[in-house]
């Protein structure tokens, strides 16, 4: 009994060894300082599937697995047909208000203003309109994917 419950233990602290040493290493390799003040963005043209709107990744790269923040700015009157995300999407409304409706039509949307946030599972479908400009904040892993679904409009 005595052998076990040693044995036991030595596993146990083994198992919390390794964690915590794992942990530094992802914490000490990932964490890097980033400060961005509001003229310093750099915006570019954003996806295909949005005419008009612009992108700027603040931090990461949404191409690749990891941790990144963009920023998504959306003319007024701007419309993001049904689609869809391979990962998880968070998004935080910086300014102006995103209605949000599940699904493929525009039925019973949620009024996002800003200070909003909102957090989808992958392969949600969902669709989004603005009647003002508007910027959301994308904070979460990539790569990063936006699938229009057939049928959208």
């Amino acid at each position: 009994m005595k052998r076990t419950m040693l044995f036991l233990m030595m596993v146990f602290f083994s198992m919390a060894a390794v964690g915590v040493a794992a942990e530094k290493k992802v914490a000490k390799a990932a964490v890097q300082q980033v400060i961005t003040v509001p003229n310093d963005i750099q915006w570019h043209a954003g996806p295909p599937a949005i005419p008009g709107a612009q992108m700027a990744v603040l931090e990461g790269d949404m191409a690749k697995p990891g941790f990144f923040v963009a920023r998504l700015k959306l003319p007024a009157g701007a419309r993001i047909a049904p689609h869809f995300h391979d990962n998880v999407e968070r998004v935080t409304v910086i300014s102006g208000t995103i209605k949000l409706a599940m699904g493929m039509t525009q039925d019973n949307p949620t009024v996002l203003p800003a200070g909003s946030y909102f957090a989808l599972p992958p392969k949600k479908v969902h669709n989004a309109w603005v009647d003002e400009e508007t910027v959301l904040q994308i904070a979460t892993r990539g790569p990063w994917s936006l699938h229009p679904v057939k049928g959208g409009k």
